[in-house]
């Protein structure tokens, strides 16, 4: 096994778990990234590590283990699972030793107000980024219009939107 690529691998996704403030989805873009500097996947094989992370039970961070797994085998899958989750977990660890005592700090407040717009444009940022290489038809894009239009007003469970995506998608390709 390389072990310089192992170490670029345990670098990159420590570094993506270090500065993906906002959970999961903002690590997206970060993932994105270093898939992309290192040429490590395809756009398209980068969404279906996204969209795995998405059906395994935990978080959007396991994609990591997917993409490790692409670039090295069983070894990249480990490495990088561990280098993702590690910011995180020393995070945790201080945040249950120090943040209850400054929680309500005015300083504190202001940092989480800040940070939660950053946040929301970089999720944006990633949704955009990672659809319009695999949009290919004007149907696709109206499917993301409706489908986004109905999630955020919630009328409809996600559950039947994504099996009325599915449906329309065997309609349009039949």
């Amino acid at each position: 096994m390389d072990i310089s690529l192992l170490y670029n691998l345990a670098h990159s996704f420590f570094k993506v778990g270090m500065f993906g403030f906002g959970g999961g989805f903002a690590m997206v873009p970060l993932m994105q990234n270093v898939v992309h500097q290192n040429a490590w996947l395809t756009p398209v094989q980068f969404a279906a590590a996204i969209a795995l992370g998405q059906v395994t039970p935990g978080p959007v961070a396991i994609s990591a283990t997917f993409i490790g797994y692409k670039v090295a085998g069983f070894s990249g899958a480990v490495v990088a699972t561990i280098a993702v989750f590690i910011p995180s977990l020393v995070a945790m660890y201080l945040l249950d030793k120090f943040y209850l005592k400054i929680r309500t700090s005015h300083i504190t407040q202001a940092i989480m107000h800040g940070v939660l717009p950053v946040v929301i444009a970089i999720i944006l940022h990633v949704a955009i980024s990672m659809g319009q290489p695999l949009m290919h038809s004007w149907w696709q894009i109206l499917t993301v219009i409706a489908v986004a239009s109905l999630a955020i007003s919630r009328r409809i469970s996600y559950g039947a939107l994504i099996a009325g995506s599915v449906v329309l998608g065997m309609l349009m390709v039949l």
